[in-house]
């Protein structure tokens, strides 16, 4: 019996911890110390610290937060107006609340700076509902279909990213997609959630009050039940142990979550043809390729989108903001910053328009030297901050539940959206649905 593979973006939660790594104990400075305190959800701002102390002779102490915990250690502290701690971070996704939480301070004096120097979605997501800006990031995370240029060869004939953009460019094409390379012997993605980041390919999920079911929110329901039930995708989760071995060669049909010990050798195998991911996701097919590094590539998917990245900003209660707003703004409004950490990070793309022009013409060797910054470059630029909203993360998990159940043939589809309405409108009930 196949392992049922999650659609529902409690993924998300995996994706911030693979992109912000480690967990630690919060430790807050004492009034008065000659540093600066840092809570954070991501190990790069070790290094920024690090570099900031190298130029300025400013210490900084940073304490790593998991993921998991960071939004409850936040409100806990930070509730009770707690000035220990200087600069406080968070994802997209933790923004809003934080902001109406009052925990982001004023950053209004860097808008201008901010609006010309870094990609749009960056500016507008650091601000808050009122246009005040409350937070900046160092670095953009735009989508994009990573996949094989060498399995592109053989089943299509070219590799050419504009080409194998075309199929993936809508949801009736990666169907289509989908079945020539199951011919072939291949799987399209390692399971379905793959198509989660096209969810909002046209709309916002609630506009004016409503929620919105468009025809390519349909599609993508009927897509994956489609790649599901047809059997064109790996059964490899995302994040799973042969989701990552996949990206050096093949891997057994239905591993799900096993460990790699206890696959069957002698199982029927697949190789899992793309990835749809983040640019922080090219890190990971980077690191885990083995001798497949440099034979894949990076391509457009349905729509242009990001996932999580790290916004930072001032503790509202600290007592040294002006010296915080100064961190803040060296992380992410520098020029030599920017190409410092675009070296540093072998691979991170920043949110600064000028450095990524500057190295547009980078041939990364890891993905068949493609021009890589300058594709990143473009989809982020392309993003639609306006089809984002507070209600992303709890409709698109009860969204991906309601595929599950058709996929797993325990409803209808008719049946599967109305419940899908009902849990909706008992979450949210300010809301109208569809009826």
């Amino acid at each position: 019996m196949k392992r049922i593979i999650s659609l529902v973006a409690a993924g998300i939660l995996c994706l911030s911890l693979a992109a912000c790594g480690g967990s630690g104990s919060p430790a807050g400075g004492q009034e008065g110390d000659d540093k600066l305190v840092v809570w954070t959800l991501a190990e790069d701002l070790k290094d920024f610290a690090a570099y900031y102390t190298e130029k300025t002779g400013v210490e900084v102490e940073v304490t790593v937060i998991a993921p998991a915990d960071y939004p409850t250690k936040i409100n806990t502290t930070l509730g009770s107006r707690n000035s220990d701690v200087d600069v406080i971070v968070g994802e997209p996704q933790m923004l809003a609340d934080f902001y109406d939480a009052g925990f982001f301070a004023d950053l209004s004096e860097f808008d201008a700076a901010a609006k010309d120097k870094l990609v749009n979605y960056v500016y507008e997501a650091g601000k808050d509902e009122d246009g005040v800006l409350r937070a900046l990031s160092y670095q953009v995370t735009a989508g994009s279909v990573i996949h094989r240029r060498d399995l592109a060869k053989e089943v299509f004939g070219t590799d050419d990213p504009a080409a194998i953009g075309e199929k993936f460019g809508t949801f009736d094409a990666i169907r289509q997609t989908a079945a020539e390379l199951d011919a072939a012997g291949y799987s399209i993605f390692g399971d379905t959630g793959a198509l989660r980041w096209f969810a909002n390919a046209d709309s916002p999920w609630v506009k004016d009050g409503a929620l919105q079911m468009t025809d390519a929110r349909l599609d993508y329901f009927d897509t994956a039940v489609d790649l599901y039930q047809n059997e064109y995708v790996a059964f490899a989760p995302e994040w799973s142990p042969a989701w990552y071995a996949s990206m050096a060669g093949p891997l057994p049909v239905n591993a799900g979550w096993a460990a790699l010990e206890e696959l069957d050798a002698n199982a029927p195998t697949t190789q899992i043809f793309s990835y749809a991911m983040p640019s922080w996701g090219a890190l990971i097919v980077r690191d885990n390729a083995a001798d497949n590094k440099g034979n894949f590539g990076v391509a457009k998917g349905v729509c242009s989108f990001f996932g999580g990245g790290t916004f930072i900003g001032v503790n509202e209660f600290s007592a040294n903001q002006e010296e915080v707003k100064k961190f803040v703004e060296f992380c992410t409004l520098n020029e030599e910053t920017a190409q410092w950490w675009l070296e540093e990070s072998d691979g991170d793309v920043v949110s600064m328009k000028s450095v990524l022009d500057a190295n547009k013409d980078y041939e990364n060797p890891s993905f068949g030297n493609q021009k890589t910054y300058e594709f990143f470059a473009g989809e982020a630029s392309a993003v639609d901050y306006s089809l984002v909203t507070r209600y992303d993360t709890a409709i698109g998990d009860a969204f991906g539940r309601a595929i599950e159940s058709v996929q797993k043939g325990e409803k209808d589809k008719e049946t599967a959206l109305n419940d899908f309405y009902m849990e909706v409108q008992s979450v949210y009930p300010e809301l109208t649905v569809p009826q």
